[in-house]
């Protein structure tokens, strides 16, 4: 009896074989044996089993306000520019989902305003003695009639004793009587400067006030990280993974680092764009170099006290910069009782390409033009005249000692050459003592007020102390730079207070002078109201001053004395 039904049920599975049905059955169980192996190897990754969903919402809100104290008008022929004075705005929203496993999604982005912009307010000097040169009628050609963005631009600036009309020239009319240099202010180079991404890199329409862009999507990646490995894949804050000291804030790209032993781990870093959105400034991302910032290393930890991490940062076409990180700590598991002592070198030498061409100028001479503030008419006696030379080195050393809630600090940093046009600038360890590259004048030393620092052949030593009283902290810190170009020195004071979970304010009162020698322009980001620099050799604005060579720009005629005192302060809500 048991045998005929057997029999009977093998004849019913015979049939289901030969319908649809069993078809699709014996197509489940394909799919099955070939996903099988795949799953299984992907739960090592924690791909699997992405049950554990849960998410978590972040904002602030963030006030930062700088007051400069130096009003002085513009004069160009001098080198004499006021100090900036602004108040920004800049709301922020994120969240991540977290699927279980390690991994998470990210996604978020910001708004910027800049209520007051006190660049819209800036006036000439009244007693400015334009150069003979400058009044060449034919400086823009003989039969200019008007602004011309592509071959550079005069605007009338003195009147024709004979009929009274203006003649052209470099300056506005407005400048002879003290006027306003550009009612619409160039406040862009903190709120909204856009720089373009592939393939449009550095539009020409960069620098001026309606191309900025006050919003970005500054967060939108995917993370997996586990106790081997981390990994980061979209647009992330680079302040939140680690030893990323030569980059600062937002970036879309790659992001990995694996443990291969308990003591060695690969770091991966790879960026197709860069921006900020950090209250003080907002940069919707944008790709600066065409082929991307990167970064490939080791750390070794030696022990619990003390790692090695040899790596090199390049760019395709741009640099080549190895370098070492060694830091040793002598209590880290330190938690604001007891003693402690950290010390940190970096050493990395600049290889700088032979890449003369630079889009939207062209082909420029060996090495490209010099970036930022890094050009200097004395590096290697005038030799580069404005380029960025074969590169050099950059050493760091720094040191922390805690004593309980009190600690002093100092550094050392020192470039020989010119290491830092295009690393040093956006982004630097400094920063991570607080010792602020940003605080010069917006007109001045290149572009949105950065300092001398990063120059070539510039010296710097800083010290600071402070102390930590619950929800309220306070540093004193002095730095002294000097370079062949020039000088400056800086005494500065901050305060800061959390006001229960959500709020939390300070303020930073800094006094700053700089000495800017003869020979240098400090204005070149005194800009036109289409977005070009001043040549002092011509008086003619014209994209060529991009190039920031003492051909483009020319420079002052009389070493001078800049005060670059202000006032910062910031408050944010969070939640």
């Amino acid at each position: 009896m048991n045998k005929e039904k057997q029999q009977k049920r093998l004849r019913g599975m015979k049939k289901i074989k030969d319908t649809k049905w069993g078809k699709l059955a014996r197509g489940v169980r394909k799919l099955r044996n070939t996903l099988t192996p795949a799953l299984l190897a992907s739960s090592s990754l924690g791909v699997c089993g992405l049950d554990a969903l849960s998410y978590e919402v972040h904002g602030d809100l963030i006030n930062f306000s700088k007051v400069g104290f130096n009003n002085s008008p513009i004069n160009p022929v001098k080198g004499l520019y006021p100090t900036g004075t602004f108040v920004e705005l800049t709301g922020k929203l994120e969240s991540t989902v977290h699927l279980g496993k390690g991994w998470s999604v990210s996604l978020g982005g910001a708004l910027g305003g800049m209520p007051y912009d006190n660049t819209r307010y800036d006036k000439y000097a009244n007693d400015i003695k334009v150069p003979q040169a400058w009044k060449n009628p034919d400086a823009c050609g003989a039969n200019y009639n008007g602004p011309d963005s592509a071959n550079g631009f005069c605007v009338p600036f003195w009147s024709d004793p004979k009929n009274g009309m203006p003649q052209y020239g470099s300056y506005n009319w407005a400048m002879d009587h003290g006027g306003i240099a550009d009612p619409r202010g160039i406040g862009y180079m903190f709120m909204g400067e856009w720089n373009g991404l592939a393939p449009n890199y550095y539009p020409a329409s960069a620098y001026t006030p309606g191309q900025s862009r006050r919003y970005e999507i500054y967060k939108a990646n995917v993370q997996y990280k586990s106790d081997k490995i981390w990994i980061i894949a979209g647009r992330y804050d680079t302040t939140q993974v680690k030893d990323i000291d030569w980059f600062y804030q937002l970036t879309q790209g790659f992001y990995g680092m694996f443990k291969l032993t308990n003591k060695l781990t690969f770091q991966v870093f790879s960026s197709w764009g860069r921006g900020i959105a950090d209250g003080q400034w907002m940069f919707p991302i944008y790709r600066e170099k065409p082929w991307g910032q990167h970064k490939i290393g080791v750390i070794y930890q030696v022990n619990k006290h003390f790692s090695i991490h040899p790596h090199v940062w390049f760019s395709p076409k741009v640099f080549t910069a190895p370098e070492v990180k060694m830091y040793y700590d002598t209590n880290p598991e330190f938690s604001g009782r007891g003693f402690r002592s950290q010390t940190t070198l970096y050493a990395m030498y600049v290889y700088q390409w032979a890449n003369d061409y630079i889009p939207g100028i062209g082909h420029v001479g060996r090495y490209g033009a010099a970036r930022y503030n890094s050009w200097d008419p004395f590096l290697d006696g005038g030799k580069w005249r404005g380029l960025q030379g074969p590169g050099g080195a950059t050493i760091l050393i720094k040191e922390r000692l805690d004593f309980n809630n009190y600690n002093v600090g100092f550094g050392i940093y020192d470039n020989i050459g010119n290491p830092n046009p295009n690393i040093g600038t956006y982004g630097n360890p400094v920063a991570i003592d607080g010792v602020e590259q940003w605080t010069g004048g917006i007109y001045s030393l290149g572009f949105a007020s950065i300092n001398n620092i990063t120059d070539a052949d510039a010296f710097t030593v800083y010290a600071k102390t402070g102390a930590v009283y619950g929800k309220f902290d306070w540093e004193l810190a002095e730095r002294y730079t000097t370079a062949p170009r020039a000088d400056g020195q800086a005494l500065a004071l901050y305060l800061d207070y959390q006001f229960g979970k959500h709020i939390k304010a300070g303020i930073k009162l800094e006094w700053f002078f700089q000495v800017i020698r003869a020979g240098y322009n400090p204005g070149v980001g005194f800009l036109s109201y289409m977005g070009q620099p001043l040549s002092l050799n011509t008086g003619v604005f014209s994209a060529s001053g991009f190039g920031q060579g003492p051909q483009e720009t020319g420079g002052i005629a009389h070493t001078v004395w800049q005060d670059r005192s202000h006032l910062m302060t910031h408050i944010s809500y969070s939640f």
